[in-house]
């Protein structure tokens, strides 16, 4: 039975809040604090022509602060994006950025029933 307009009524806080959550992600250079990305951001990430996988990676990290300066400066980045490279191991950043994306709902895989039709 499809969901009543009530009970959405009812969990729009905890849509909401679920949309928002936080997760860690173990990585080689430690416990890194991610959120989930926007669809524009997804999309924005996925338009690039190299480098989607690092840009993710970046921008949905909240903890550490890889845009921190001193951290920056500490391994010669040009770019701020570089920070992913050097921190992580290169098969390491494509498997992080597509937990990121599972963790926003992406390649989720969803239920479905053919409803039958009511013959009168």
């Amino acid at each position: 039975m499809a969901v009543s307009i009530e009970e959405l009524i009812n969990e729009k806080e905890a849509i909401e809040a679920h949309k928002k959550r936080q997760y860690d992600v173990e990585t080689s250079a430690g416990t890194f604090t991610m959120k989930p990305p926007s669809k524009s951001f997804v999309a924005e990430a996925m338009g690039l022509s190299e480098g989607s996988d690092e840009y993710l990676v970046y921008h949905c990290t909240v903890s550490p602060d890889l845009s921190d300066k001193k951290l920056q400066d500490a391994y010669g980045c040009v770019e701020p994006t570089d920070i992913v490279d050097r921190l992580l191991d290169p098969g390491e950043i494509s498997a992080v950025a597509k937990k990121i994306m599972q963790c926003a709902g992406y390649g989720k895989d969803v239920r479905a029933e053919l409803h039958e039709e009511v013959k009168n």
